[in-house]
């Protein structure tokens, strides 16, 4: 046995069982290509001579090329446009080496024993390509085909564009648990017809009597640049059809994740996704010029902002990210889910509270922060009602701390978070915020400092905040309650409220106001009935809704910036940048003394009339506040929206 030939034997014998009944199939039809090319050439039977010459000569060609162009590796069952155009390039280059190969053979393997070898050479490129296309497309189509569609969870696909279109052909050849009983589109052009082989049945109205004709089992929705008030109407559609909905990420989402549409994408519908307005992407460039290599401190690191300011600082390559907070459990989880997400970025605990002056002043000296973002403070409005001397002292009293002892270790940058609250503030955590964004303005003003003020809404999704709150609600079946059906909100998710912490740090400034444009309010009864539907429940029905009335110290709606602050507010990007109003910062320090002593004594009665010392406008509301210890109606508060 020659030595090309034993090499032959042992490539073959390579090849797993499905190689060699896939080669042996391809044997099969570039032989019926050749002998069906001979018979059409000549049109008669016999023929001129015998075809056996002839299909031998196209045997060993094609071949040839078969294995040089690997051939064998295209899979049948996921078979692509790609695939057809290598099957396309071996049937072109075939007449090639098939005349090559009749010229150099001896008789009868000649061209000269063909009578029309110019119309043989030319048709057996186009049988063969038939063929070996048309065997792999039979092979995919009977795979992909749901015998068992009966047994399989039975979808119904809102949309019939590309991502709907790329989601049914994943689904087919994943072979996954959904049999997919068609696709519903608006756009009328399209009804009737067949898109991967699923009909589109009609449009969205008609989806409760398709969801009970069909038997379907999930709507799900793959229209990835839907905007927020359709995706609620359809929510409205769907509700009463008992059905889970679940949809594909925004399109902005799945390019920034370089996903692709297939079943793993899908999730349940958010409230990020019913945002009147599109969601602020962040800039992960910006983000690691800025901390890049930094040592980076966060006050209330084990909080929702700020744990995911440490996440974003470790990302970004600082070199240390210091998570202080006055509680140790948070402190210790987050730590933990820092520690196992990287290997370069320092994390150190720090378990301290931004009163203890001293303490912080430690800290300051130990570790020499880069950049400061301070998050640490008392949020919740009725909360600090009862309890004002706590948001004194917390609040105000923990800021100064933090801003003083920034300037004292020459910070290079600092960025406190506030609140729309502290715009025309009625309440007292309100109004301590807005103290707190006086004493970064008069402090960056006197010493020229980096320092800057960044103002959210209400943030989705962060602890105590309403959504966790009417979750929970939802969950144990629980009514939802809400204060005014007529109250209304600014609402922003948590990567956002971060991105407008980094980019207000990376821009810097000298007291300035820094606001996410949120687009406009949302009522908080809309909210409560977004959330009830997306948990695949019927507002009033399934889960009642409770106005229990307006609470000490809130607005029916909130402000982002103070009238003297939008006169002159500058755009950048989707931030609004209030110019810093002047801060008498000597006259401000010796009125916060007294709140200081104040809330120290306990004397919660003084504090509104020292507030408004500070805040001339200040007006606090005028229901009687609640005890302190007491709960109202005899129920635990709810949390502010």
């Amino acid at each position: 046995m020659t030595l090309p030939l034993r090499n032959f034997i042992r490539y073959v014998l390579r090849f797993s069982h499905p190689d060699i009944v896939k080669v042996s199939v391809d044997i099969g039809l570039i032989l019926i290509a050749a002998g069906w090319t001979w018979l059409i050439s000549f049109g008669q039977v016999p023929s001129p001579g015998s075809p056996l010459p002839f299909m031998v000569a196209v045997l060993c060609a094609r071949l040839f090329i078969y294995f040089a162009l690997r051939l064998h590796h295209l899979s049948w069952l996921h078979v692509s446009r790609y695939d057809v155009l290598w099957l396309a390039l071996s049937a072109a280059l075939g007449p090639i080496a098939i005349g090559l190969l009749l010229r150099v053979l001896p008789e009868p393997f000649t061209l000269r024993a063909l009578v029309r070898p110019d119309l043989i050479l030319a048709a057996e490129p186009a049988f063969y390509l038939v063929l070996l296309c048309g065997a792999r497309i039979t092979a995919r189509a009977l795979a992909s085909d749901p015998q068992d569609g009966d047994a399989k969870h039975r979808v119904l696909i809102v949309g019939a564009g590309a991502a709907a279109r790329s989601l049914a052909f994943q689904i087919q050849e994943q072979k996954a648990a959904y049999h997919i009983v068609g696709l519903v589109d608006d756009n009328r052009r399209l009804h009737g017809r067949r898109l991967r082989g699923l009909r589109v049945l009609g449009s969205t109205d008609e989806l409760p009597r398709l969801v009970r004709e069909l038997s379907v089992q999930e709507i799900v929705i793959a229209i990835p640049s839907l905007e927020p008030e359709r995706l609620r109407e359809l929510l409205a559609i769907c509700e009463p059809l008992e059905v889970p909905v679940r949809t594909l990420p925004p399109l902005r989402e799945m390019i920034g994740d370089k996903r692709k549409v297939d079943p793993s994408t899908l999730r349940e519908v958010r409230m990020e996704d019913l945002l009147p307005r599109p969601e602020v992407q962040p800039d992960h460039a910006a983000t690691a010029r800025y901390l890049g290599g930094k040592s980076v401190l966060v006050t209330g690191g084990g909080g929702s902002i700020g744990g995911e300011l440490c996440r974003q600082a470790v990302a970004a390559g600082a070199n240390n990210v210091l998570v202080l907070g006055r509680g140790e459990n948070s402190v210790f989880e987050m730590v933990q889910e820092l520690c196992e997400s990287n290997g370069a970025c320092g994390i150190v605990p720090v378990v301290c509270d931004v009163r203890d002056r001293p303490a912080l002043d430690r800290i300051f000296a130990r570790h020499r922060p880069d950049v400061v973002f301070h998050a640490a403070a008392h949020k919740h409005v009725p909360m600090m009602e009862q309890y004002p001397s706590e948001a004194i002292k917390n609040n105000v009293v923990g800021t100064l701390n933090v801003v003083e002892l920034s300037l004292a270790h020459k910070v290079e940058s600092f960025v406190m978070v506030s609140t729309d609250k502290a715009v025309e503030p009625c309440n007292v955590m309100g109004a301590s915020k807005r103290i707190c964004e006086m004493i970064v303005k008069g402090y960056a003003a006197q010493h020229h400092a980096n320092m800057v003020c960044v103002r959210f809404g209400n943030v989705l999704g962060s602890r105590g905040s309403v959504v966790p709150t009417m979750r929970s609600q939802i969950r144990r079946r629980l009514p939802v309650t809400v204060t005014d059906p007529d109250m209304v909100r600014f609402f922003m998710t948590i990567p956002e409220a971060v991105q407008l912490i980094l980019q207000a740090g990376a821009i810097g400034g000298c007291g300035e106001v820094f606001v996410l444009d949120m687009g406009r309010p949302v009522r908080i009864l809309d909210l409560a009935h977004d959330l009830i539907r997306l948990s695949g429940l019927v507002p009033d029905q399934d889960i009642e809704v409770r106005i229990i009335g307006k609470r000490p110290g809130e607005k029916m709606y909130e402000d982002i910036l103070t009238s003297k602050e939008a006169e002159h507010a500058e755009k950048n990007g989707p931030f609004f940048m209030a110019a810093p109003q002047n801060v008498e910062l000597p006259a401000l320090l010796e009125k916060i003394e007294r709140l200081r002593t104040a809330g120290e004594h306990g004397e919660d009665a003084q504090i509104p009339n020292l507030i408004r010392e500070v805040i001339p406008d200040f007006c606090p509301d005028e229901n009687t506040p609640l005890q302190i210890g007491a709960t109202q109606n005899n129920r635990a508060m709810p949390v502010e929206p």
